[in-house]
C-alpha cells in the first residue's frame, strides 16, 4: 500500500469516527465551519490537480484557493472579533495581528507598485 494510500485510508477513518462523535453530541457550530472551509479547500486542490493540464495553471488554482480559505478565515475571526469573542487577551491574538500587519503592509505594495 502506497503512502499516499495508507494517509487516505486514516483520513477515511478520522472522518468516520468524527461523524460517530458527532451523532452522540452538539456540534461545535464554530468549529465544523472551519472544518468545512478546510475540506472544500482540499477538494478543491484535488480536483485542480487531477484536471490541470499544466503546472502553472495548478498553482494559479492552488493560489487562487489559498486566498479565498484565507478570507473565510478572516470572516470568521471578523465575527468573532465583532461579537467579543476574540479580544486582546485570546491566545494567539498577538501573532494574528502581527500577521495581519505584515499582509496589510505587503498588499499596500501590491498596491502601489515599486517604487
Amino acid at each position: 500500500m502506497s503512502e499516499l494510500t495508507q494517509v487516505v485510508s486514516r483520513l477515511r477513518q478520522a472522518l468516520d469516527d468524527m461523524e460517530a462523535e458527532l451523532k452522540q453530541e452538539d456540534p461545535p457550530v464554530a468549529a465544523l465551519e472551519d472544518f468545512k472551509v478546510v475540506l472544500d479547500s482540499v477538494r478543491a486542490n484535488v480536483l485542480s490537480f487531477v484536471d490541470a493540464a499544466d503546472p502553472a495553471a495548478y498553482h494559479r488554482l492552488v493560489r487562487r484557493f489559498r486566498l479565498r480559505r484565507a478570507s473565510q478565515i478572516c470572516q470568521t475571526v471578523l465575527s468573532g472579533i465583532v461579537a467579543g469573542a476574540i479580544t486582546s487577551d485570546t491566545p494567539g491574538y498577538a501573532k494574528f495581528r502581527s500577521t495581519v500587519e505584515e499582509t496589510v503592509a505587503q498588499l499596500g505594495a501590491l498596491l502601489t507598485g515599486p517604487g
